[in-house]
């Protein structure tokens, strides 16, 4: 590896946050990285970060180096995407971050039909729920709810966000259905939470006015997919997104409920990607199999 890989995998080193995930973006072991990290000192002739078994921080040369390879690799980012352009490849690799329940129904059935018509590409996908940090993770595409808060990204809308209320057939069975929302105070519901979010107030439309009804969930998760399997398993009713049931209602392993109750959609899902005018042959192609799975979902 050359001074200008070294630099660029120190950024990489910085930017997601350990030794083990900048090897694993450069198809590196955890020595060889500490390796190339000690000759780059050695080089520079100063200590670029000061590490402990738990921690791992910039020195005030490291701060400069840093900010200098992030340009740097800026720059040869862009360079292996103009003549990528040009030759019209599709090779390389991408890397990806979804939510938990989006990834499932959206970004996973995309990716294989991605890897099988251009398995030279290696697909990295990141599940999160927590804040998007797009740049700092050096992510290439992006799929979330809502819009981004990083005004440098270009947001292209890839499915409406509809919400079901569903249940088990063995739930149902056991406490019967409710008539009317508000009966579903005293019924038996799993919801979403978070440390910073409870999503108990599930809101309808009656006589065109939006109304809701606080539940007391006997079971709350933070995984959207977790919501669905608890669901499903009969521990309660749900409150969940359309694309996240449909094959549930298709084989019949949920029912949905108050059929004749308008709810409010949640915000749509988005395909983000940076601002750029020299997009790769690879990512543009990631990105016509992710409209093709959400059309195909619709």
């Amino acid at each position: 590896m050359d001074d200008v890989g070294r630099l660029v995998l120190f950024r990489d080193i910085v930017d997601l946050g350990s030794f083990s995930r900048a090897a694993s973006k450069w198809g590196l072991n955890h020595s060889t990285v500490s390796k190339h990290l000690k000759t780059l000192e050695t080089e520079l002739g100063v200590q670029l970060l000061r590490r402990t078994s738990r921690t791992m921080n910039l020195t005030d040369e490291g701060r400069l180096v840093v900010e200098h390879s992030r340009r740097i690799g800026a720059c040869v980012e862009e360079l292996m995407q103009r003549l990528e352009a040009q030759r019209g490849e599709v090779r390389g690799e991408i890397r990806v971050t979804s939510l938990f329940h989006v990834g499932r129904h959206f970004v996973r059935p995309a990716m294989a039909s991605f890897l099988r018509e251009y398995p030279q590409v290696r697909v990295t996908l990141v599940l999160d729920d927590g804040p998007l940090a797009f740049h700092r993770r050096r992510f290439d595409l992006a799929v979330r709810v809502g819009l981004p808060t990083e005004g440098s990204l270009t947001a292209r809308k890839l499915a409406r966000n509809d919400v079901c209320l569903v249940a088990s057939p063995e739930l149902i069975a056991r406490v019967g259905q409710p008539k009317h929302p508000a009966e579903l105070v005293d019924f038996p519901t799993v919801a979403y939470a978070t440390d910073t979010l409870d999503l108990v107030a599930w809101t309808y439309e009656e006589n065109g006015e939006y109304r809701s009804v606080e539940v007391r969930p006997m079971c709350r998760v933070n995984d959207g997919n977790a919501l669905l399997d608890a669901v499903e398993d009969g521990l309660g009713v749900g409150y969940l997104s359309a694309f996240a049931v449909r094959k549930g209602l298709e084989r019949g392993s949920l029912v949905k409920l108050l059929p004749d109750f308008k709810l409010p959609t949640y915000d749509p899902i988005y395909m983000l990607s940076p601002a750029t005018e020299h997009a790769s042959p690879r990512i543009e192609a990631f990105k016509r199999h992710l409209v093709a799975t959400a059309t195909a979902q619709s």
